[in-house]
């Protein structure tokens, strides 16, 4: 093809382009937007300064599709890899990742079933930051995911609490952590949080609640069990 082609660029000089048709249809041509009889198809074969001239507009049309499909198809190969990165995590995250817990909703695995439980300290005494226990009865949860309706202890401010599980009173073992906000029943403020207990052993724990306003934390004995 190139001797042939070389054979048009300079077999047919025409230096007072003589009868050459404008640029728009030698552009068109090479964009091969015209039928293939089209006379100024026919006039390139005997005009070698129009031949030349289509053939670099035929070179840039077809450099700009090259670039166009190199670019279309990394925009579908960006979009699969992305669309397989979200489905991905999508998967692993809800089969693999544990569940987050804010404000006593559970986010995570929807097939995940939280376990009701109620504790009732209206009655009860607290141990208030770094001080001995006082006697109270050891509440007890089970080692899974709790969904936690706390009773408050009488004469407790309403307002945001934090509710943790922990193996010392420091905080530094916290195993289980929940938040929510207060309502009041009566006499009574409840406060209802979810903590995951899955991950912690049979043993003895503290239940800590903390009003969010002043940090006020209170603590009691708690048992985990099995399920």
């Amino acid at each position: 093809m190139k001797p042939i082609r070389q054979f048009f660029l300079e077999a047919n000089p025409n230096p007072v382009r003589q009868g050459c048709p404008d640029e728009e249809t030698l552009k068109d041509i090479a964009e091969n937007k015209l039928p293939l009889k089209h006379p100024a198809r026919l006039h390139l074969a005997s005009c070698s300064p129009c031949f030349a001239e289509f053939r670099s507009f035929k070179e840039q049309y077809d450099a700009a599709r090259s670039l166009k499909r190199r670019v279309l198809a990394g925009a579908i190969a960006a979009c699969l890899i992305i669309a397989a990165g979200i489905y991905g995590s999508r998967v692993f995250f809800e089969r693999k990742a544990p569940s987050t817990i804010g404000n006593g909703v559970i986010k995570g695995n929807a097939e995940t079933v939280a376990n009701d439980r109620t504790i009732d300290l209206f009655d009860h005494g607290t141990v208030r930051g770094g001080s001995e226990p006082s006697p109270l009865d050891t509440v007890s949860l089970p080692s899974s995911l709790v969904h936690l309706r706390l009773i408050l202890p009488r004469f407790s401010d309403p307002g945001n609490y934090t509710v943790a599980v922990s193996k010392d009173k420091g905080g530094t073992e916290i195993v289980a952590r929940g938040s929510g906000v207060t309502v009041a029943a009566g006499p009574r403020v409840l406060l209802e949080v979810t903590l995951d207990l899955r991950g912690a052993q049979v043993g003895s724990y503290f239940l800590a609640t903390v009003r969010e306003s002043d940090n006020g934390t209170y603590y009691y004995p708690l048992r985990v069990q099995n399920r």
